[in-house]
């Protein structure tokens, strides 16, 4: 588990990602990067390999992880 602010992520984001574009996150964990992106305009795909993470993500963005 490795927690970092929202703001991290979203530098990143608004500095290589335009607005309506799509952000990967091949190590999703609880969705903070996903939470960034949307909260900024943009699209993103998480993935994820623990499968305990996936409650976490879904309570945060609101959203089914499958």
């Amino acid at each position: 588990y490795a927690a970092y602010p929202p703001k991290l992520a979203e530098r990143c984001i608004l500095a290589g990602c335009p607005v309506g574009g799509i952000v990967l996150d091949p190590f999703f964990g609880s969705g903070t990067t996903g939470l960034a992106a949307a909260e900024n305009g943009r699209e993103y795909i998480g993935i994820e390999l623990n499968a305990g993470y996936c409650g976490l993500a879904e309570k945060r963005l609101g959203g089914a992880c499958g």
